[in-house]
């Protein structure tokens, strides 16, 4: 492909068009022996930017023609009608006889008519050449029974929304996306977006073609929606589903019927999405009198299409829908995401790993702030504890990794990003970490130092050398956990990448749920040390930034402990980096000067301590040599003035002599208590 092709009936055209640079599908050159004819031409017109019908008597009749131009139109192919013999205009498929035919009738100007039709090849090429390359992904999206590996992914995905969106102006559109075109599409962003949708499509089986035409205006807008019949795995508990469906989906579309109010799933999907505070948008399908109607919705205003008479008035109906989806539509899409955050903490035993941080708190805080101020659709209970929970948490946790991907691979990075942080994980992704005004090469070096690994997804285009982002994590010596997302040759990486084990989503008979489990183990082998190796990286950068002052140095316990890591590293995954090696050992010796400054102090203090006692004692022993000198002369006193007392006489004032001089010998310890001794 990337030609033009065209499948004509006339053979003696198909030189001129070799010569003109198109390349052209006819059954009778383009059929080999032995295959199957009709899927061989069902392969032809998928295949082809063009469809011509020739015109003739024969082709309006025939059945093979017939359908060919049902195929053409089903796939929405830009189908130009050729005269070449007069028909019966009742026989032929009405799209063709409201299509500007170029006539090739004999006696018509073939070069005029020739060249008419190569205008029309040359007119919106670009935007036919894409509806050509998006049929091919989405037929193989198909017939792969809708995986996703099969889905649009970053640019293109990107490149199909625009394309998908765009309206001509004052002009009819060369061709138009088929439903299985939109469907696709729409699955891509919808799988962008982490399965989370903005319309969840509630109905009664008798309602569903009334819902399938529903979903497909939505979808030919490029609105992801989801329903029972589209999103619910083989194998997924169908209640279960329903809920996440809710949940996940910014607007709950419901249909009214009376087989709906009947319908016990109905009642059920509409008052969850009420319990949720979500947005309900009413569509009359069926007549159904207003007593009916259930209290709960008779305040909320209608889509109604039972008054249609005609497309038209479903065309109006369609633009009213879209009018109110798109009202206030990014308050609905962050109620969404704050809901289903929080529901999943709540799920996860209010688990912290599982708050919010960052650029992401930032965002629900100041949606908080304008929901708890709304009369309509305010935030539930959960949504307000999470929040506030989230606040009450550090501003950068310590986080599992951080998440490097080159630009063209954000969409699979944001999925890879999403599956870690539901298997609670916490991340590092730009996305969500870096908030508006931000230094962004200041915020990113923060985040691979905050990070135990270095979840790598690798890129073909860095056969020159590494980005920046990668240099710095090999510089701290980060642990690697590589991604291939997209076929890459090992010369297309530089060498230190090229010798790097990877996780392969590549790979064929995996699917992406088997590889995150593969990620999740490799970010769980030697948790400690890699723990370990984040914490004294921090603590060796902070004393490098403070020109490696001492009061940041380890001590005690702590020093033993980064030691011990420091030489069991010496055999493990990531190593120590040189500055890690130099702050332990750093420590050590201010840890040693410390220890033996102690001891001569110890040493000195004891010294003083023992010659100060040494000169009590003497002090002290000389003192009381005087003292009981001094008490001796005061007693041999007393005893003299108690022979006088008794020689004259005084008997009484003898005996109190005497008993004062033995209280002062009890007080010198000369003598013992009275208990001990008897006084004369």
């Amino acid at each position: 492909m990337g030609a033009d092709t065209a499948k004509t009936s006339l053979p003696s055209c198909t030189p001129v068009w070799l010569e003109l640079g198109y390349r052209v599908w006819f059954d009778q050159e383009d059929i080999p022996p032995s295959v199957d004819y009709q899927q061989q031409i069902d392969d032809g017109i998928e295949r082809a930017h063009n469809f011509l019908f020739i015109i003739s008597p024969y082709s309006v009749e025939s059945v093979y023609c017939a359908k060919e131009v049902d195929l053409a139109l089903r796939c929405g192919k830009r189908i130009i009608p050729l005269l070449h013999v007069r028909a019966d205009r009742e026989l032929m498929n009405p799209e063709l006889r409201k299509r500007n035919w170029i006539y090739f009738q004999d006696g018509d100007d073939f070069e005029k008519a020739f060249q008419d039709l190569v205008g029309v090849f040359e007119t919106q090429r670009e935007y036919v050449h894409q509806h050509t390359a998006l049929l091919a992904r989405s037929l193989a999206w198909e017939r792969h029974n809708r995986q996703t590996q099969y889905l649009l992914m970053e640019a293109e995905r990107e490149q199909a929304e625009v394309w998908l969106r765009h309206r001509f102006q004052n002009a009819l559109p060369p061709c138009t996306p088929s439903h299985l075109h939109c469907e696709y599409i729409t699955k891509s962003i919808q799988d962008a977006h982490n399965g989370m949708t903005q319309v969840f499509l509630s109905y009664a089986r008798e309602d569903k073609d009334v819902m399938e035409k529903v979903r497909r205006s939505l979808q030919r807008e490029g609105i992801t929606v989801w329903t029972n019949t589209t999103d619910i795995q083989t194998g997924q508990d169908f209640q279960q589903a329903i809920r996440r469906g809710i949940e996940e989906a910014d607007n709950l579309v419901y249909l009214l019927s009376p087989e709906s109010l009947q319908s016990k799933y109905c009642q059920e999907e509409l008052e969850y999405a009420l319990s949720l505070n979500k947005r309900v948008i009413p569509i009359r399908a069926k007549q159904i009198a207003a007593a009916e109607l259930p209290d709960i919705l008779r305040n909320l205003h209608f889509v109604d299409l039972t008054d249609n008479q005609g497309e038209q008035d479903y065309l109006l109906d369609e633009r009213q829908l879209l009018n109110v989806l798109q009202e206030d539509a990014t308050y609905y899409e962050q109620h969404k995401i704050s809901l289903v955050e929080a529901l999943r903490w709540e799920r996860q035993q209010r688990d912290p790993n599982f708050l919010q941080w960052g650029y992401n708190l930032r965002m629900a805080d100041a949606w908080l702030g304008v929901a708890l101020r709304r009369s309509q659709h305010p935030p539930i209970p959960i949504q307000v504890e999470f929040i506030e929970a989230s606040r009450k948490e550090p501003a950068m946790p310590l986080l599992d990794a951080f998440i490097f991907y080159p630009r063209s691979q954000v969409d699979f990075a944001r999925k890879l990003n999403k599956a870690l942080q539901n298997l609670g994980k916490r991340t590092w992704f730009d996305r969500e970490s870096i908030a508006s005004g931000a230094d962004l090469q200041q915020e990113i070096h923060k985040g691979i130092k905050q990070s135990d690994n270095f979840i790598c997804i690798l890129s073909p285009n860095w056969r020159d050398g590494c980005p920046p982002e990668v240099e710095y994590a090999l510089k701290l010596n980060k642990r690697f956990v590589s991604v291939r997302n997209q076929e890459i040759e090992l010369e297309q990486l530089p060498q230190i990448l090229a010798g790097l084990q990877w996780i392969d989503f590549c790979e064929e008979g995996k699917d992406f749920t088997t590889c995150v489990g593969e990620v999740e183990t490799a970010l769980e082998v030697d948790r400690e040390h890699v723990v370990l190796h984040t914490k004294w990286l921090q603590r060796s950068l902070e004393w490098e930034e403070q020109e490696r002052s001492d009061d940041l140095l380890l001590r005690g316990s702590e020093l033993e402990a980064a030691e011990q890591w420091l030489i069991a590293s010496v055999e493990k995954e990531p190593e120590a980096t040189l500055l890690q090696a130099q702050y332990i050992q750093a420590s050590r010796k201010a840890e040693t000067a410390r220890q033996v400054q102690k001891i001569e102090s110890q040493r000195l203090a004891l010294a003083g301590v023992i010659i100060a006692l040494i000169t009590s004692l003497f002090l002290g022993t000389a003192a009381m040599f005087q003292s009981y000198r001094a008490a001796i002369q005061e007693i041999r006193a007393i005893a003299l003035s108690r022979e006088v007392l008794l020689r004259s006489g005084q008997t009484l004032d003898s005996l109190v002599e005497g008993i004062r001089a033995r209280q002062r010998l009890q007080n010198y310890r000369i003598l013992p208590p009275t208990s001990a001794c008897a006084c004369r």
